[in-house]
């Protein structure tokens, strides 16, 4: 289990022990950060992956607050699908841009220990979507994504993408609607871990950036390639 995956369930462990409702503003995140012992992107990561599971909503300035749950079963990111606008399409080029640079860097700079937790992580995956979860799989493929760029080793990456966590993560969930494609998206992901795993850059590359551009094309975005 990843950093940002115990802080997950840390925050969630406080949400229940004291009896957090809906509405109510969690502490900040240097506060969480203090109280559960993580660093304060690790809490930021894991308050991200818990807005799109439906537990919170952040709002910019303000702080997280807990809200209800998820809408028929999916994440809280696709079912606000209809207020996300045309900025989805912006963050599929970004992706498009940066990601597959990511991804060759993970493939040279990875630490043993950073690509084995990609690959548990990847190996999950599949397992969430033998069993229909969406949810844990909307949440493992942001963990997945935020393991590469932690795993590039490269920290203007790191601070170029953080701001933009959330958006991100709603693009990758867009597509994964009770959509059987999303078989295709695990398969992608093998692909990509594969070729980091063997420590091949270029292919590693080349397989970001059809990965990238299949989510893209299964949510409608069309790419300029």
């Amino acid at each position: 289990m990843s950093r940002s995956d115990e802080a997950v369930d840390s925050i969630q462990t406080m949400i229940a022990r004291n009896g957090w409702s809906d509405g109510f503003q969690l502490p900040s995140q240097r506060t969480l950060a203090e109280e559960l012992g993580f660093s304060r992107p690790t809490v930021r990561e894991a308050l991200v992956a818990l807005e799109t599971m439906g537990r919170v909503e952040i709002k910019p300035g303000k702080g997280a607050f807990l809200v209800d749950g998820t809408a028929m079963g999916m994440p809280r990111a696709v079912a606000n699908h209809s207020a996300l606008s045309g900025r989805e399409s912006q963050m599929y080029q970004f992706r498009y841009a940066i990601e597959p640079a990511i991804a060759g860097l993970v493939a040279v700079n990875a630490t043993a220990a950073q690509k084995h937790d990609m690959g548990v992580v990847v190996a999950a995956m599949r397992q969430a979507l033998e069993s229909r979860d969406l949810a844990e799989f909307s949440r493992l493929d942001f963990a997945f994504h935020s393991h590469m760029i932690e795993a590039a080793n490269n920290r203007f990456f790191t601070e170029a993408i953080t701001p933009f966590l959330g958006i991100f993560f709603e693009s990758q969930t867009l597509p994964l609607v009770l959509d059987d494609s999303v078989h295709d998206t695990v398969r992608e992901h093998e692909e990509v871990m594969g070729h980091i795993l063997a420590g091949r850059s270029a292919e590693a590359h080349k397989a970001m950036e059809k990965h990238v551009c299949g989510v893209a094309e299964r949510a409608g975005v069309k790419l300029v390639e």
